[in-house]
């Protein structure tokens, strides 16, 4: 009798256990799984490739239940990273005590970076994810919880900020001047957009949209239509010739840059195409020299002098609209 009630409180635990397993939620749900391609991986100097703007752009990123594994982009991907994670249900929040967008797990890294840090994701209304990782611990002077940055999406020194989406990325294109003035024609969608290397929307909800026409780079309304916020990105552009490996593109903005620093005007920038339907822009935020002083970004990527546009080409777009009457 008592092996028989032994056997049965042995069978009721395992069953419980097996139950409390069974029920515990993944990190990662099964919409997340499988294979992800790399838009934007910064600092990649943070998993020791010397290129620290554009080195992870596509790379392949999968996802398992509990586990992100990186690999580089290449024909014979080297994987650099794995995160082995636990989801933590508590709700993000900001400095001020603020929801702010995705998850956190903790994670357990190894690879070109080890240790235990956290993990945070967000999907975009677009269907991208982004992914920040701590590679390093903040100072003590920032904490985690409470310090603002640390919950934002973008670069940052102390993590390694990704950004994902389905389908694979081709290699950069080789740029041409009349190549790519006909690359760049039709309508856009902002993926992403960064200044002082954070996203300008960090609540990932929204999109805006572009028509390029030969002569303009137009912003369009949630109908199609062409708008012209004062803070926004149109005027006129030339395409130029490439800087190194670079493409190059002078824009005329007749948009303001915020912050009382008046119109953008003249403001020579940098492209780049990854094949014809994915397109990256980095331009200065503000400059006040004279336009004819004005020299080009050297970079692509965004910090406190500079903004980066990641585009997606829109392939079944609008009816192209009237241009807006020019005042």
């Amino acid at each position: 009798m008592t092996s028989f009630r032994a056997f049965v409180f042995l069978t009721l635990a395992v069953g419980i256990q097996a139950s409390a397993i069974v029920a515990a939620e993944p990190t990662f749900p099964k919409e997340f799984l499988g294979d992800w391609h790399v838009l934007l991986g910064v600092p990649a100097t943070n998993l020791g490739i010397q290129d620290e703007d554009t080195g992870l752009i596509g790379g392949k990123v999968k996802f398992e239940a509990d586990r992100l594994t990186l690999d580089l982009p290449g024909e014979q991907p080297e994987t650099v990273l794995t995160a082995d994670c636990k989801l933590l249900t508590e709700q993000r929040v900001d400095e001020k005590n603020r929801p702010v967008p995705g998850k956190e797990a903790e994670a357990k890294l190894a690879g070109k970076v080890t240790g235990d840090r956290r993990l945070l994701w967000a999907t975009s209304d677009a269907g991208h994810l982004h992914v920040k990782i701590l590679t390093s611990d903040p100072p003590k002077t920032k904490g985690f919880r409470g310090f603002y940055l640390s919950n934002q999406f973008g670069g940052d020194p102390e993590a390694l900020y990704l950004v994902l989406r389905r389908q694979a990325v081709p290699a950069r294109s080789k740029h041409d001047k009349a190549a790519d003035a006909k690359r760049i024609l039709g309508e856009w969608t902002a993926v992403a957009h960064y200044d002082d290397a954070f996203l300008k929307n960090p609540g990932l909800t929204g999109k805006r949209t572009f028509s390029i026409t030969a002569e303009r780079i137009n912003e369009l309304d949630a109908k199609g239509q062409f708008v012209r916020p004062p803070v926004g990105f149109w005027g006129a552009y030339q395409i130029a010739e490439p800087v190194g490996a670079l493409g190059a593109i002078d824009l005329q903005l007749e948009s303001w840059a915020g912050g009382g620093a008046g119109l953008m005007g003249r403001t020579p920038s940098l492209l780049a195409f990854y094949g014809d339907d994915l397109l990256y822009i980095a331009y200065n935020e503000t400059d006040k020299r004279p336009e004819d002083k004005r020299t080009r970004c050297e970079r692509l990527r965004s910090d406190g002098n500079h903004n980066l546009f990641i585009l997606e080409r829109i392939t079944n777009p609008s009816p192209t609209p009237a241009e807006p009457v020019k005042k």
